[in-house]
Formats: C-alpha cells, structure tokens, sequence
C-alpha cells in the first residue's frame, strides 16, 4: 500500500501546470489571429449589407416595371401604387434618387422617380454608407447602375 502512495507523489511531483511564457506565448497567437480575422470580417459585414441594399433595390426595380406593364406610363407612378404590388417595401418619391437617394435600406425603404412616361430612377442607402442606384429608359433599351460597376 504504501508503494502505490509513493508512486502516485512521484507522478504528480513534475506537473506545475503552463509557464507564464508559455501562456503569453498562445495568448500572443491568438491575439495576430484575431488581428487578422476582426477586419476580414467587418469588410464581410459591409459586403453582406451592401448586397442587401442591391436586392431591395432590383426588388422595387420589378415593381416599378409591374407597375408600368399595367399603365405604360411610369409619371404616374404613385408610392401607394406602388406599396399595393409590392407591400413589404416603403416607396417615396425623389428627384435623382439614383444617386442621391435618402431612403434606408435597413427599413426596406427605397426612393423612386420618373423621369418621363417611359424612364424611371430608384436607390436606397446602405447601412454601410453607399447608395445604389438604377435608372431604366424604356424608350431606349438603356439601364444605367450606380455606382458602376455593381
């Protein structure tokens, strides 16, 4: 009996647990890791809100267009039109939304305008700062993004 006890002391002698070098050594580590991953991931952020500010802004494009297939006039557009074919969207009308855009894409607001019975301009802010926009010439064939390119 007494052997196994002097054993079990002679293990247990040598273990002192981690140096204080060897702890700042990992807590070193994991500072540069964390170094490099904090603003890989904020710029991640950004791209996430900015691609969403994107999809509202193409969402509201598709109802403007909707819109315009049933009246062929985009000056008449009107924001309680346009909340009528798509409702989880808030509309308000704005001269040069398209780069100058005030609505805030976090509240699934865009700004709209026409710029004629056969053109239209419609742009969110992101959280992020940037406004995107579209302007769509029926007339002529042409759409326009910005800032370009998207």
């Amino acid at each position: 009996m007494f052997g196994m006890m002097g054993r079990t002391r002679k293990l247990h002698k040598g273990d002192g647990g981690f140096t204080l070098i060897e702890l700042l050594v990992v807590i070193i580590i994991i500072a540069v890791l964390a170094a490099i991953a904090i603003p890989t991931f904020l710029g991640q952020r950004q791209k996430a809100l900015d691609a969403a500010t994107k999809s509202l802004v193409r969402n509201a494009r598709t109802a403007i267009e909707a819109f315009y297939v049933d009246t062929r006039d985009f000056s008449t557009a009107t924001a309680a039109t346009l909340k009528a074919i798509e409702p989880s969207i808030k509309f308000t009308k704005l001269n040069n939304c398209a780069t100058k855009a005030t609505a805030d894409a976090s509240s699934k607001s865009v700004n709209f305008g026409s710029l004629g019975p056969d053109s239209f301009q419609v742009g969110s802010k992101s959280k992020s700062g940037t406004i995107f926009g579209i302007t769509v010439n029926k007339a002529t064939g042409a759409t326009t993004f910005s800032p370009t390119p998207w």
